[in-house]
């Protein structure tokens, strides 16, 4: 156990009069960290379902031939680009120490909404396998519904965006 553990005040990180800059610069990688793990959640999901409404055929058409999967796939497409673009940018600015805040914003808010969207999508354009365990679709589904909640949601992120962009 830790009990009667002394440690010297120069151990602290951070300093006993840290303005928390520490703690949210490893929150910010963190963050960023969840948002890359959605974006490829995202991305390997695309692909499954677009192997699917390819080579899945109903009225002897593929399913990728209908107007409405091609628009559900289309803006999947669209969400997928937008989480990975901003997923990016926050880590390019991490990794070269610049203030990122708006950044890791950004890709949590993409992260969380068009991870959903993206979830939801790929689980209707498969139909009822969606929710069979033996097909893998719904693990994604699952990760990045679990991130869009992780380290905060989209409409509160998006709030905190909107007061840190009115702020500068």
């Amino acid at each position: 156990t830790l009990e009667n553990v002394k440690v010297d005040g120069s151990a602290l990180l951070g300093g006993i009069l840290d303005d928390g800059s520490a703690l949210r610069l490893i929150l910010d990688h963190v963050t960023t960290a969840v948002c890359a793990i959605s974006a490829g959640c995202a991305q390997e999901a695309i692909r499954i379902a677009a192997e699917h409404v390819t080579n899945r055929f109903q009225f002897d058409r593929p399913l990728a031939t209908f107007q409405a999967v091609g628009q559900r796939m289309a803006d999947s497409f669209i969400d997928t680009q937008a989480m990975n673009l901003t997923m990016l940018s926050a880590a390019s600015h991490l990794s070269l120490g610049e203030p990122a805040r708006e950044q890791v914003a950004s890709a949590k808010y993409w992260a969380a909404e068009g991870g959903s969207r993206v979830g939801f999508a790929v689980l209707h354009v498969h139909g009822g396998i969606s929710i069979d365990l033996d097909y893998p679709i719904h693990r994604y589904f699952l990760w990045m519904k679990m991130n869009e909640f992780t380290l905060g949601a989209a409409t509160p992120t998006l709030l905190r965006l909107g007061r840190m962009i009115a702020a500068s």
